[in-house]
């Protein structure tokens, strides 16, 4: 059946957290359609408050259906970065093993793929086309889905803004292919899924290539299990060498929480369907609504002409036609191989085309939803650092001295005494003296010049005054 590259959604980034030792989670299902995906993880660093690497493994072993959705969810107490990491900045790496059928051919290819995630920006309003986002418009020296949302990423969360972003790309045999970590806050409805409760953490979906994109031919007809991917994510980022741009190493991604314990995190993951319950899942199976006779994934096991469609639906069984219904799509790689439909289109997402799905708006077969948990152990505590306060010294006052002012002083002046006249021989005070000279005249002589050294002493006094 159709498989395009685009419609692998998830491989948790920047989120599923875990333990020190390898926790492996695995999911036992009773349907006709296996489905135990393993999921492992491990921590560069457990003490509290660190800025650890965190590494997530997720595989699907072989035979299995292969996975629909896979998130990841991060508790609240793994503090994220201040939003401070500069565009570009490298902050998470990816290491994937697919298996692919090329060409109609059943899943012999082992392909790797490796992504090197750049911190990008979350403006919703800013966005950039699929194809326009593997360039360098803007000659900035990122590629555009980096400074820009890509345009698909608001069809796939319709009114939802990411609280951060990665973007990686890289070319598979000769196609570029484009990797977008999202993450949500808690809580978050994300369109398709069930209710998340806020207290499982931070939401983390991925999108590879285009998921809402219409299908198109190509070389890949099957994604097959099994399928194995390590993603890094680190704790503080790295430069990025191909930036003409400043040192973006050094900024914090991820912070441990702060006090020791033991942190549960969660893992949801959704199988494709098979809507006949025969144990292909409908992206692999050529008949979905028939049992098969054989096992499509293995070369002429019930497919006697090896055109990729089982002997139980096949018009001509013994007569080899890899375009049976001549639409361009080679049978492996058509979701309606009996039925022209040049345009693939798959409504209810369920992987068999609307042109010959009977119900095309219900998904037919049921996916096999499971829960995985990883408890991780932080230990130590950060204590906080009791700031050392500096006891505030009161400055010491020179008061000031009003200088002493010395105040003007009158000087006194004594009046010189008017002298008494001697008594002469009982004359009195109009006698006169030996001389004959009146005493009366001598009074007035004294009084008036006793007058004139007071009149002088004043005036001398009001001078001073003024020169002061």
């Amino acid at each position: 059946m159709k498989a395009k590259l685009s419609v692998i959604r998830p491989l948790a980034a920047l989120a599923v957290l875990l333990a020190v030792v390898v926790v492996v989670a695995q999911w036992d299902t009773a349907e006709a359609v296996t489905y135990n995906p393993t999921f492992a993880a491990s921590i560069s660093d457990a003490e509290a408050g660190a800025n650890a690497d965190v590494t997530t493994l997720f595989n699907v072993p072989v035979g299995d259906a292969n996975f629909d959705v896979l998130i990841t969810f991060t508790p609240p107490d793994f503090a994220r970065g201040a939003g401070d990491v500069p565009l570009g900045a490298y902050v998470a790496g990816i290491e994937a093993q697919s298996t692919l059928g090329l060409l109609n051919n059943v899943c012999i290819t082992a392909l790797p793929v490796s992504f090197t995630m750049m911190n990008a920006t979350t403006s919703t309003a800013d966005t950039v086309s699929f194809d326009d986002g593997f360039a360098d418009l803007d000659g900035d020296t990122l590629p555009d889905a980096v400074g820009k949302y890509p345009a698909f990423l608001n069809t796939m969360f319709p009114g939802l803004t990411p609280i951060a972003r990665s973007y990686g790309q890289t070319s598979v045999a000769g196609t570029p292919v484009s990797m977008n970590y999202v993450i949500f806050a808690p809580g978050s409805a994300l369109p398709g899924l069930p209710a998340f409760d806020a207290s499982l953490g931070y939401i983390s979906v991925s999108a590879l290539n285009d998921p809402t994109a219409e299908l198109a031919p190509g070389s890949i007809t099957d994604f097959c299990t099994p399928l194995g991917s390590a993603s890094t994510t680190f704790g503080i980022s790295k430069d990025n060498p191909e930036t003409t741009a400043a040192d973006e190493s050094g900024f914090v991604v991820r912070t441990n929480p702060t006090a020791g314990g033991d942190y549960t995190f969660s893992s949801f993951a959704r199988s494709i369907p098979d809507a006949d319950n025969d144990g292909i899942d409908n992206d692999m199976d050529t008949c979905p609504f028939d049992v098969n006779e054989g096992d499509s994934r293995v070369a002429g096991d019930g497919d006697n002409d090896m055109d990729g469609i089982d002997n139980v639906c096949d018009p001509t069984p013994d007569e080899a036609d890899q375009d049976h219904d001549g639409d361009v799509y080679l049978n492996r790689g058509d979701n309606c191989p009996l039925v022209n439909n040049p345009d693939n289109a798959d409504s209810d997402g369920d992987r068999i085309g609307d042109a010959c799905d009977p119900s095309p708006n219900t998904v037919d077969g049921e996916p096999i939803e499971v829960w995985g948990t990883v408890v991780v152990t932080i230990t130590g505590e950060v204590v906080a650092e009791t700031p050392e306060v500096t006891p505030e010294v009161t400055p010491e006052v020179t008061p000031e001295v009003t200088p002493e002012v010395t105040p003007e002083v009158t000087p006194e002046v004594t009046p010189e005494p008017t002298p008494e006249p001697p008594v002469v021989g009982g004359a009195g005070l109009l006698g006169s003296d030996d001389g004959g000279f009146p005493m009366w005249a001598i009074y007035v002589i004294g009084m008036a010049a006793a007058l004139m050294l007071g009149s002088i002493g004043t005036a001398a006094t009001v001078v001073w005054r003024r020169r002061r």
